[in-house]
């Protein structure tokens, strides 16, 4: 997983070569927080759920044993390894 900064084109972003989107479950469980991060190319990949902190906009997600967080506003998404 590529970390930096990422323009935000509506619920899509480019990271390392590859696009991602932001999509939502129809129904959470305990385990499986609403909404969840999704490649869409180079092929499509479901990636992790995205497990909201407290702050607005502020998630953690693991993704191949690493955890990340990931901020999202309205322009840009930030993702940074955590640890």
């Amino acid at each position: 997983m590529e970390t930096g900064e990422f323009p935000l084109l509506g619920n899509q972003f480019i990271a390392g070569g590859s696009k991602y989107v932001f999509r939502q479950r129809k129904k959470a469980t305990v385990n499986k927080p609403v909404d969840y991060l999704l490649q869409l190319q180079p092929q499509v990949e479901y990636i992790s759920s995205l497990f909201p902190t407290g702050e607005e906009g502020l998630y953690t997600f693991d993704y191949k044993r690493q955890v990340f967080v990931l901020k999202k506003n309205e322009f840009q998404v930030v993702i940074v390894e955590e640890g």
